[in-house]
């Protein structure tokens, strides 16, 4: 009953502030890293490997260990967004693995419920939203009173296989935005944060008020779409491909 309630409040909270939201821009700085807990077990489990040397075992370790964050930027006019990865400096020492949050941009229109990712490899490919439950739980994030949101996600890897992973968002119904980061939105708020068993992706900056024009990179209009099947149609081709070569 109580779930009932609050999901009715933040339906009610939005749909009374939907044309202030058409008429806001924006942009968000969110930071993608690595989760401990993840790099915990990961590390547990590469080491009861007998068929590693122990140096290459020190080598990966230290790389999980001292990986740095990523960076990314959501832009959002009107009904779009567009969302990018920052790339940062080339630095001294070594290699970073970075936060597995991949760095594709994506695309987004409220208007036309579109989400599209755009590969530089696979080209457009477009995604259904998530089917999010939203929980009873909060918290705060900075000054913003955030609510629970999960959702399963389908993944296909490319050994040729779906397979399906719990995603959490946490989003802020104060701020009217059907916005977050990558494809993590269609929530009654903008999405402030998203954990995942590899990373978790966190909001470190809120900007309702620019004071320059914000990109927003759009597919063109002749571009061809495809489905996420056809985007890995392609994957198994280029899989096979290369095990050819090797």
């Amino acid at each position: 009953m109580f779930k009932t309630r609050v999901i009715l409040i933040l339906f009610v909270a939005v749909s009374l502030q939907l044309t202030a939201q058409s008429k806001i821009g924006g942009s968000i700085v969110y930071k993608a890293e690595l989760n401990k807990k993840y790099v915990d077990s990961f590390l547990v489990e590469l080491n009861k490997e007998k068929d590693t040397p122990m140096s290459v075992k020190q080598d990966v370790a230290r790389m999980y260990r001292s990986s740095k964050p990523d960076e990314f930027i959501l832009n959002f006019k009107y009904e779009e967004s567009y969302y990018e990865h920052v790339p940062k400096l080339e630095e001294e020492g070594g290699y970073n693995i970075g936060s597995s949050a991949g760095t594709t941009p994506y695309y987004t229109n409220n208007k036309t419920n579109s989400i599209v990712q755009m590969s530089e490899y696979l080209g457009y490919i477009s995604h259904e939203p998530l089917d999010w439950k939203i929980t009873s739980k909060t918290k705060n994030i900075g000054k913003y009173k955030c609510y629970q949101a999960i959702a399963t996600e389908k993944l296909y890897s490319r050994r040729g296989f779906y397979y399906t992973k719990r995603v959490i968002a946490w989003f802020a119904p104060s701020i009217p935005l059907n916005f977050g980061p990558k494809y993590y939105k269609g929530l009654p708020g903008l999405v402030l944060e998203i954990n995942r068993d590899k990373f978790n992706i966190s909001a470190i900056k809120i900007n309702l008020n620019p004071t320059k024009d914000l990109k927003i990179k759009r597919p063109s209009k002749k571009a061809k779409i495809k489905t996420e099947k056809e985007a890995h149609g392609i994957i198994n081709d280029l899989e096979k491909e290369r095990k050819k070569r090797n």
